[in-house]
């Protein structure tokens, strides 16, 4: 974008969130953005960073209920208008450039907000069931998102989660570059001499035909074989262990740990989240408490798009906790389990009052390798007792989460048990921006 168009646009925004647009420039600046993908994702940009800042402002106001606002007619309006633009024109791209030239896999299942790209910058988020997809990389941009790839021998990958897949083909051989989230793959019979190549943090993995998943972080990945065998080496020192069905190996980065297939036969049932290593989506910081020493750590939501097909985009404020995603074994449900979660709402936000709701989901897989659904439940907090800081602290049994049904035209919630299925990661969403920090957040199976 020319700098002139620019600072003009800077210079609408910055009256749009200080409540001093006119309607005119209002109207210049939806024209504006009309159509200019560039200026789109300025003006995003621009809104999320004027929200964490925000956030920290109220934080630090003396008098209650003291806030900087943008009136909510003007916000509603103006995110409705970028929403229609991304069905329109904010990731159209050139028919000759799409993402169905020299294809080599399609996608077959979707939910959530999914965006592919590919090496010349040309980007789509409005794909279908059916798309065929060329060479690139494609990403799961929020908790809710999954999407199934189905390649042109058969071979089938589902990334679900906040998830980064780059894909390509090598002198015979299908490349997976898998950088953060979830991975399953159900890969069928590959040439001898051209094996499927995965590369993750911390490892390198050479499959032939099997099932297996990964779970990726910066700072490490396991690889989970359920059918089959695949030959895992370690990066940083050229370890290699051939992991055979039900066995896992976690490879980290900066380890010189033993580095062993291990029998997948220990499991949690029972874990406690860990700031920073579970954290995958949120603003992470540590408040100083009355001694100036640095408190425990704090997750707060960050403002996201919430996408799913059938329905508007909305603009949602979440955290996403990772669980079997970011820790060393997977954790199974257990029927009779319980979440303990821990946290605070800011009562010095707009619109804030006793109570409160917010909705908690989690994502989940079976145990032996693909995306089994969405989990979610509605909880309500009550801040009337003064006495609590705006702290809160809650359970919520395992059996109170109802399953997310896709159907053809909307979605629907069903009671079906989650009991024996691998926990991915746990994930809270508020409707405005109610200032939600998680504490800390545990499975515990009996009261302590």
């Amino acid at each position: 974008m020319h700098s002139l168009k620019n600072k003009d646009l800077d210079n609408l925004l910055a009256k749009l969130v200080d409540d001093s647009i006119t309607d005119e420039e209002l109207a210049n600046l939806e024209k504006i953005l009309d159509g200019d993908v560039s200026a789109q994702r300025r003006y995003f940009h621009y809104l999320d960073l004027h929200m964490d800042l925000q956030e920290r402002v109220t934080r630090s106001k003396v008098h209650p209920k003291a806030r900087i606002s943008i009136p909510k007619w003007k916000v509603v309006g103006a995110a409705a208008i970028f929403f229609l633009w991304i069905g329109f024109s904010y990731f159209v791209v050139d028919e000759s450039a799409g993402p169905g030239s020299s294809a080599i896999a399609r996608v077959t299942g979707m939910d959530g907000l999914i965006e592919w790209s590919a090496e010349d910058g040309s980007i789509i988020n409005d794909l279908s069931i059916g798309d065929p997809l060329r060479e690139g990389t494609i990403e799961g941009l929020n908790s809710n998102s999954w999407v199934k790839m189905e390649f042109n021998d058969g071979s089938e990958a589902v990334i679900s989660g906040i998830s980064k897949l780059k894909f390509s083909q090598s002198q015979g051989s299908k490349v997976l570059n898998f950088t953060q989230g979830y991975l399953s793959v159900n890969a069928k019979p590959q040439p001898k001499n051209n094996p499927m190549l995965v590369l993750s943090p911390g490892a390198r993995a050479e499959v032939l035909g099997t099932q297996f998943n990964v779970v990726a972080s910066p700072q490490l990945t396991r690889y989970t074989v359920n059918e089959g065998l695949v030959r895992v080496e370690r990066i940083n020192d050229g370890s290699v262990q051939e992991v055979s069905s039900n066995h896992y190996v976690v490879a980290k980065l900066e380890s010189r740990d033993e580095f062993k297939s291990v029998l997948l036969e220990d499991y949690y049932e029972e874990w406690k989240s860990e700031f920073p290593r579970d954290v995958r989506r949120g603003h992470l910081y540590q408040p100083r408490s009355a001694q100036s020493a640095l408190s425990p750590h704090r997750l707060r939501t960050k403002p996201c798009l919430w996408v799913e097909e059938g329905r508007k985009p909305e603009l949602h404020f979440s955290v996403n906790i990772g669980v079997s995603a970011t820790g060393p074994l997977p954790v199974l449900i257990n029927e009779n389990a319980k979440f303990k979660i821990r946290g605070r709402i800011d009562t010095n936000m707009f619109g804030v009052d006793d109570s409160n709701f917010f909705i908690v989901g989690f994502n989940s897989n079976y145990a032996h390798g693909g995306f089994a659904g969405k989990y979610v439940t509605k909880e309500k907090v009550d801040l009337s007792s003064k006495d609590n800081n705006d702290q809160f602290e809650i359970e919520i049994p395992v059996s109170e989460f109802l399953k997310v049904k896709k159907d053809q035209f909307k979605d629907s919630l069903v009671r079906s048990s989650s009991a024996g299925l691998e926990l991915l990661d746990l994930w809270f969403v508020t409707y405005q921006n109610i200032g939600l920090e998680i504490f800390d957040a545990e499975i515990i199976l009996k009261d302590e």
